[in-house]
Formats: structure tokens, C-alpha cells, sequence
């Protein structure tokens, strides 16, 4: 199943990561993702969860740009495109854009990742903010975003496709993406 549950979502946000991935350990080869594969979005970096016979794999910002894709790729499918946006907030970044996640880099290290379907809840604007770890964004200039996490600890960000209680998850992101505010 691709898409993620709110309660994994949710944990996921406020969970700690391990080590970052070092470019010189074996990452996963990419392969067709299977029709089951899944992927944990963290507020500190991707997982990719043990599916098949492939063993979990950490992604935490920080990682090595090449095992990252790697690792994605197993689950992702192979990549739709590369770019890159010199203008960004925290500085110029290089993105790998795969159906419905794109990963940001700088430096040759994984800094953030942006989401859409299929790696997004399927859950309504009411039954998100049913949770008290998430909260509207007051005066936004992007929408209705909200906000996913409490506290010191990283949080994920994500837009609603409107107003209403019934108003789909349309974006997730996390870390350092070129957001414009």
C-alpha cells in the first residue's frame, strides 16, 4: 500500500532518526517499486521500510545523495526528473523529482523532501485536525497549511486543497525545501 496512514504519519513526524546513510555503504539497486511498497515520511528524513526481502533503510537528512536515490528508487520507481533552483531561502538546491516526491539536496546530502498523492493521507482536512499534533498555519500566504508536530521537535508542513472540513491533503514537505513565502 503507497499511501501513508495518519496514525504512521503522525508518529512518523515526531520520530528520531538514525546515522545519515554514508555514500561508501551498499544502498538497495533500483528495481520496478512493488505494488505494496511504502515509504515513512519523517519531519528528520525518509524511511523505507522493510518490504520483500530488502531490510529498512534510514534516510535521514544528511544522507549521501546517491544511496538516497538508490534507496527511493527501490520504492519510487525510477526518477522523472532532476533539477535545480539556485534561489532558494537556505541556498541553491538540486531536487530528484520521482511520481509524487520530490528529495531536495545540497551539497550531495538529502536537506528535505516534498509529497503528493500517493504519499500524502487520504484524510479530510476535519479528520486531521481531529489530532492535536496538528494546527492550522494563521495567516499563510500558501493557504490553508497546517502544520504536523509540537514543540523543539522538527515538524512536517502541508497544504489542504481548500477551506472546507472535507478539503483533501494536497502537499507534505519537510526540511529544507524552496517554499516561497
Amino acid at each position: 500500500m503507497r499511501h501513508l496512514a495518519a496514525a504512521a504519519l503522525l508518529i512518523a513526524a515526531l520520530s528520531a532518526c538514525d546515522q545519515p546513510v554514508d555514500e561508501a555503504e551498499e544502498a538497495p539497486a533500483p528495481a520496478a517499486p512493488a505494488a505494496d511498497a511504502t515509504l515513512d515520511l519523517q519531519a528528520t528524513g525518509i524511511v523505507v521500510p522493510a518490504q520483500s526481502e530488502a531490510e529498512q533503510f534510514d534516510l535521514p537528512f544528511g544522507s549521501a545523495r546517491a544511496a538516497t536515490e538508490a534507496s527511493i528508487a527501490s520504492v519510487a520507481g525510477g526518477e522523472i526528473g532532476r533539477g535545480e533552483n539556485a534561489e532558494c531561502g537556505e541556498g541553491p538546491m538540486q531536487m530528484t523529482e520521482y511520481d509524487g516526491l520530490t528529495l531536495n539536496f545540497q551539497d550531495g546530502k538529502l536537506v528535505g523532501w516534498s509529497a503528493s498523492a500517493p504519499y500524502v493521507p487520504q484524510l479530510t482536512r476535519s479528520e486531521m485536525l481531529a489530532d492535536p499534533a496538528v494546527a492550522m498555519v494563521e495567516g499563510s500566504t500558501l493557504g490553508a497549511e497546517f502544520t504536523i508536530g509540537t514543540g523543539e521537535v522538527p515538524m512536517i508542513s502541508g497544504l489542504f486543497a481548500g477551506e472546507g472540513d472535507g478539503a483533501a491533503v494536497e502537499n507534505l514537505w519537510a526540511g529544507s525545501t524552496c517554499v516561497f513565502r
